[in-house]
This record gives C-alpha cells, structure tokens and sequence, in this order.
C-alpha cells in the first residue's frame, strides 16, 4: 500500500513541478475568470437597472454575483483539457500498451496527472477566493462548517467531473477519437452545471432532471454551501448523494475500460 501511494504521488508531484514551470497558465486562467465576471456583471448590472430588480431568484445583485463568481472559479479547476487530450492520443496511438504491462492504474495514474496539472489554479483560485471573501463580507464560508463541507464537496466534484471524463475517454477504445465528444461535453457543461448562469433559475422540468444527474454535484452543490443557501439536511443529503454518484461512476468507468480493453488490438493508428 505504501508502494503504491509513493508511486502515484511521484507522478502527481512531476505533474505538480510541470505545471510550476508554465506558471503563465495560471495567469490566463485568473484573465479569463476576471473577464468571464466582468461580463457577467455587464448583464447583471444592466437586468437589474432596467427592470427595477431588487433581487432576482431571491439573490441581491452582490450575492448573485458572488455566487456567480465561486461557480466560474470552481468550473475552472475541474477542466480536463490537457489531461483528456493526452488520455485519447496514448488509446488512439497504442502509447496505453505501457500501463496495460506495468502495475500501474490507469485511471489512478491520470487522475494524479489531472490533479498535478490543475495545481497551480487551486493555488492561485484559493487567494483570489479569500480575497473576496473580505470583499463582500458575510456572503461566503460564514461559518467554519461551511468551509469544511466545502472543501469535501469540492474534492467529490472534482472527482465525479473526472470520472466522466474519463468514461468518455474509454470510448476511444471504440470510435478511435472522441474529442469531439469531449468539447461538446465541456461546452454543455458552461450551462448546464451553473458555471455562468446558477441552475436554480432554470425552469423546473429541466431542474428536476439535473437534481437526479451527478451534473448538480460539478459546480451547485459546493457553491450553495459556500454561500449558506442549504440547511445542514440539505448539505447531509447531499453530500449522500454526491458519494453515491462517486461509487455509481467509478463502478461504471472500471466496468467501460475493463470491456475497452478485451477489444483493444494493442496497435495505434
């Protein structure tokens, strides 16, 4: 056991020190979630101004532009760009030949990757989030618990947001490249996980359907705790839930590659 943890945090702090030395990454990530709130709060503002609104969804305009603001944050340290391209290229070329005669997990080992590859935002989002906790008091983490689920909740979604990942990937076993599939998956995601419009403004049929998808748990979920919209039954509930999509997804996953492999011909394209 203790083998295997060394092995897999070796690959994580490579990736750790990779992602160290292309620090402007990090620099385009905080533009881009600057620029994506700025533009939410060109529209925001001017809803509110026109139509005399003094709360929308029972959200003022700063609590709504908090809750805007944490969603794009979190949306952004879950991306899987890199690590999705490199998964599919080492299937569609044959390179996944080396995990299949080493002991080494396949998901775990590209999910250390992932972690490693998006540790630099967890750091550089971390003081970009304190920092608006002491711009707009009172409307984040005002309790202790609250951080702490948060920090919990955020774990899992990052997790389930790899799981699907990867269960798309597998499909390259199949259909060669899929990131087609991919890039649809995370531009569907900018919406429907509440990443930049929160999905309790959708209409009800639709919200009932997302409350019995895992996509609730991506971005809502740890949001809602960290602005104090949930009541601890509501947080306990979740949080249930949350782990069952964890088991459900995992099994899933293992259950696709396991098949990808018995019809993997061990030779690229």
């Amino acid at each position: 056991m203790m083998l295997l943890s060394s092995k897999y945090f070796s690959v994580l702090r490579m990736n750790w020190i990779q992602a160290l030395e292309y620090r402007a990454n990090a620099l385009v990530g905080v533009i881009a979630i600057l620029s994506g709130l700025f533009i939410e709060y060109q529209i925001w503002s001017l809803i509110f101004e026109t139509k005399g609104y003094s709360t929308v969804k029972n959200f003022s305009f700063d609590e709504l532009i908090v809750f805007i603001f944490l969603s794009i944050i979190i949306g952004q340290l879950k991306s899987s760009w890199h690590s999705s391209g490199e998964m599919i290229r080492a299937i569609r070329t044959g390179e996944i030949n080396k995990y299949l005669i080493r002991p080494v997990s396949y998901f775990w080992y590209h999910f250390m990757m992932f972690i490693g590859f998006n540790s630099l935002y967890y750091i550089v989002y971390t003081f970009i989030l304190f920092g608006f906790v002491f711009i707009f008091p009172g409307m984040l983490f005002n309790t202790i618990s609250s951080l702490f689920y948060f920090i919990i909740t955020l774990f899992l979604s990052i997790y389930l947001s790899y799981c699907i990942y990867f269960i798309m990937i597998c499909f390259a076993f199949w259909f060669g490249e899929v990131r087609s599939l991919v890039v649809s998956y995370n531009l569907a995601m900018l919406i429907l996980s509440g990443q930049y419009i929160p999905i309790r403004f959708f209409p009800d049929n639709i919200l009932n359907i997302i409350n019995w998808t895992p996509i609730r748990y991506l971005v809502d979920f740890p949001v809602s705790i960290a602005t104090g919209l949930l009541s601890k039954e509501e947080i306990y509930n979740g949080l249930l839930l949350a782990l069952l999509w964890c088991i459900i997804l995992s099994v899933l996953g293992s259950a696709i590659y396991r098949l990808g492999i018995k019809d993997y011909e061990a030779y690229g394209s």
